[in-house]
This record gives structure tokens, sequence and C-alpha cells, in this order.
């Protein structure tokens, strides 16, 4: 399908589920936000978060139930964890002053090991010293760094309550958990993000599938073609793209006299916009797409690919023929609780005899899947998602033979306890199990083009992205994607700045 990440699943409700990517982050001086402007199509904005739960048997003045945000952020806990993400007090870094030398390299510990993969760093126990920099993107101070998680259990002291809040507001939000959470370049993303908090939403029955859709208009996509090798070609100063077409389709019985059913492309100059995991040598969840280039990238820009992280996301869509949640809610921030956040969206749809309302699912990334047995399809669904060391868990308990209902009947318990009650909108205990009509695990290392969900802050990569984003072969081989966004922005229009950058200078 077009659009990598930003895939649909149809027929498991009135709507195409969005299975990746389904907002645009802020509003403001945001190029996806002008583009819909300039499409003249609609859109509406919406608060977030909407309502926090708290889960947990907890009580004595702690936050407990499903709350408004209004109120859920008078409250001192929650105040103390933005302050903590705005502020970052006791960093392992101080910004130096013009006229002050930066630290010295002795200045700090520093492990070789530190700058391999996340899961191979040490705890942020052996010092708490500070160390002057120059700038927050310096990438010759890279190393001075931790983790999130490190940072708020070793300097700042956090309480476990404060720790959970930080999890699911900003860690899970970032694509990712505390643990593998870069503290600088989260600082850095807070320093140079301007789009504003608002999450935007295409209505008039779009969606951002309609965004690649449009962009793609009129270009010559070849689907089902795997690149295995981008060469540079001294004949033309250009570059040659090697790919490999899957068997069974198309393009591949058009194709079939080539028996490795391979092909090549010469062209001017090359973008590659893959997921990162693509471009690792070898990436945690075994990634059988990675592209060979030939010369070899440079072992600064390979060094910066291995720095930038990319963790597990997953989707857990439940449908009902009902809604049992208030109309005026939308998103729900849950802390201390099985699931990190999910949210109740209504999109418009055409009735009728429109394909997806037809009770026979497949999904744009895996063709053919079925979310269930149910040829039901609900009216009202609920999306789950989860990131980093949740997903893994979802990932590896859905891999086991009863793990998906084990995992659906924790997702409805949850529900239960955030809607149900006397003082519900159904007056029931458990409104959601009468309700319930099919379900849908989407989980993004299975997704052998991708890998996982998307990059996030990682530890000792600041400058990571700068590199990547530099061209090789005097401007013919550009990098784009959201990885390569230097402020750091996992977002959708992150990737698509990045895309317009290394067109131009293509």
């Amino acid at each position: 399908h077009i659009g990598g990440r930003v895939t649909q699943l149809h027929g498991f409700a009135p709507w195409p589920i969005q299975l990746g990517a389904e907002f645009v982050h802020g509003s403001e001086n945001n190029v996806l936000v002008k583009m819909f402007d300039q499409m003249k199509w609609p859109y509406r904005s919406l608060e977030w978060p909407d309502s926090y739960y708290f889960g947990g048997d907890e009580r004595g003045g702690v936050l407990r139930g499903l709350i408004d945000a209004s109120t859920a952020e008078a409250h001192p806990d929650i105040l103390e964890t933005h302050r903590l993400l705005t502020d970052f007090p006791d960093t392992p870094w101080a910004l130096a002053d013009e006229n002050e030398p930066s630290g010295d390299e002795n200045d700090h510990t520093h492990n070789e090991n530190e700058t391999n993969a996340v899961e191979n760093t040490t705890p942020f126990q052996k010092t708490l010293k500070t160390t002057l920099i120059e700038t927050l993107d310096d990438a010759n101070t890279s190393h001075v760094d931790c983790t999130a998680l490190e940072w708020l259990t070793d300097r700042v002291k956090a309480p476990p309550k404060i720790i959970k809040l930080a999890a699911s507001v900003y860690a899970n939000d970032f694509g990712c958990s505390l643990s593998t959470m870069g503290l600088r370049e989260t600082a850095i993303e807070r320093e140079v993000w301007n789009h504003g908090e608002e999450y935007v939403l295409l209505t008039g029955g779009r969606t951002l599938g309609d965004v690649t859709g449009t962009i793609a208009a009129g270009l010559d996509v070849r689907l089902d073609s795997a690149v295995s090798a981008v060469s540079r070609c001294e004949k033309s100063g250009g570059a040659v793209v090697t790919f490999k077409t899957a068997v069974g389709t198309e393009k591949h019985r058009e194709d079939g006299e080539n028996k490795n059913n391979t092909g090549t492309i010469t062209a001017g100059a090359v973008i590659v916009a893959t997921p990162i995991s693509a471009l690792k040598t070898k990436h945690w969840c075994g990634l059988d797409t990675k592209i060979r280039f030939d010369p070899p990238l440079r072992d600064e820009k390979q060094s910066a690919i291995e720095k930038i992280q990319m963790s597990d996301a997953v989707k857990i869509l439940l449908s009902f023929d009902e809604m049992f949640w208030p109309a005026d809610t939308w998103n729900v921030v849950c802390v201390d609780a099985f699931l990190p956040e999910c949210w109740m969206l209504e999109y418009e749809y055409v009735t009728g005899d429109d394909a997806s309302v037809t009770p026979s699912p497949t999904s744009d990334a895996n063709p053919g899947s079925n979310p269930g047995d149910n040829t039901k399809v609900g009216k009202h669904v609920v999306t789950f998602f989860a990131c980093g060391e949740k997903a893994s868990e979802v990932a590896t308990t859905n891999a086991s033979p009863t793990g998906h209902a084990e995992i659906i009947e924790k997702a409805l318990d949850q529900l239960d306890d955030m809607f149900g009650g006397l003082s519900s909108v159904t007056k029931e205990l458990q409104p959601s199990r009468a309700r319930f009509v099919d379900s849908k695990i989407h989980v993004w290392s299975e997704e052998r083009t991708v890998g996982g969900g998307y990059t996030h802050p990682s530890v000792f990569a600041v400058g990571s992205r700068h590199e990547l984003q530099k061209s090789e072969w005097d401007g013919r081989l550009c990098f784009a994607g959201e990885a390569t966004n230097s402020e750091c922005n996992p977002c959708m229009q992150g990737a698509v700045q990045t895309g317009l950058a290394a067109a131009l200078e293509a």
C-alpha cells in the first residue's frame, strides 16, 4: 500500500480504522495543516488529553478513577510532572555561559558501551556530576546524557506516582518507555516544539490515508517491490536502485522472465525515506529488509543510525454495538493501568454498498488479515495505544495460544473500571461485555518492512539526526523521514518536513 506507517483496516468498523498514524500533532506552524487549508479539506482540533484515568488501589489523596483533564491537571502530582519535563532540573548537563569553557572531557563518566544500542547501557548511578555543555544539540558532548527513568530515579528522586505519570503522559506519547527515553533529545524537542498542543483530525470522511494518496498522485509507485541495494552509478553520477518483486504479485507476473524476481531503476538522485530499522546493521526485531549501500555509508552516518532508536508499538482495537462512555469523552491517558492510553473517535462514512462496511476485514498493512471470528461490524470503536516495554509485553502475550483473549479481557476490565459503576452512563458495573462485538491487535514489530513504531528521543544520540539528514555521494543520495528530523519531531509533519528538504537538495 502507499503510505508506509499510514495504513488502514477495512471492515472492522463502518469507517477505515487507522492502524498507524491517526492524528496531526499541533495546529500551528504545521506543514500538514497548511496542506489541508490549501486543499480546502475540513478538520477539527481536539484538546489532548481529554481525561485521565488512575488505576491501582492507592488511597489517601492520590487520584483515582476517571477525571476530566482540567480537574486532574490542577492536582499537585500532575503539575509537578509537567514542571519536571518542562524545566528539566538536576540534569547531567548545564549550559555554559558564552564566556565559560565547556566541560573538560574528563569531567564525566563515560562507558564506551553507552554509545551502543539502549539495551546495552549501564545505569546512570556511577556519578551525579554535572558537565558544562555549549548547546543542547552539541554532538561533541552527546555522551553527557541519561534516560528519563535514570534522571527521575537517581537525580530528581521522584516518587513512584510521578514516574508513573511521566511514563503515560510523556514516554508513551514519544513512542517508548522511560527506560529508553533519552533525556537530552527530550529536552531538545521541548525547546524547539512550536506546533501547539492540540490534536488535528481530518473530517468530511477523510483520513491521513487521503494525504499520502494525494501526495502520491501522478507518481510511478512500485508496490510489492522491496529495495535491497542502492549503488552509485559512476557513469551517470546518479544511483541505481535494486529491488526484488514479491512472488505472486501482478508486477512479478509481468516480469515473469526474470527468475530472480529482481529489477533496477537508474535515477539522477535517490531519497531514502525508510524506517530507521532498514538502515541499521541489525535491528532488534530481526527485520529482513536491510538496504545495502555501495559505496558504504560513511562511518559517522552509520554510527548515527545505530544510536537512533525505535521501540515497538501496538494498537488494540475493540468494537461495540453501543456506546457506554460519555459522548464528550474522546481520549483518556491511563496511569497505573494495564494499557496507557485509549481514544474513542467517530468518523463520517458512507452507508449502503460502500466497501468499508463489508464484514470481511482486511488491512493495508496485512491484506487478508481477519480481526476475529465475528462477522458483525461494531458501530463504535475504542483504540488502546501502547509503546515500548508495554507494547513488547502485549506482543509476546499475543503470540501465545491464549494470549489474544487474555489481552482483550484485561482491556475490557480496564474499560469497565473506567466507565462502569452506578454513576456511569449505563448504571452497570461491566458495561463493555454486553456490547462487545470484535477485537483486533496490531503489532508494529511484526510488520516486516517497519519493525516497530517510530523513532523516539534516544540516549547518547544528540546530533545523530542531523548527521543522518546529511546527503552522501555529492548530494545524489539524500535521507528523509521522522528519524532524520533534527528537532526530534517523531510526528508525521516532522517526516514531511524532511522530505521536502531532501527533495529540494536532490
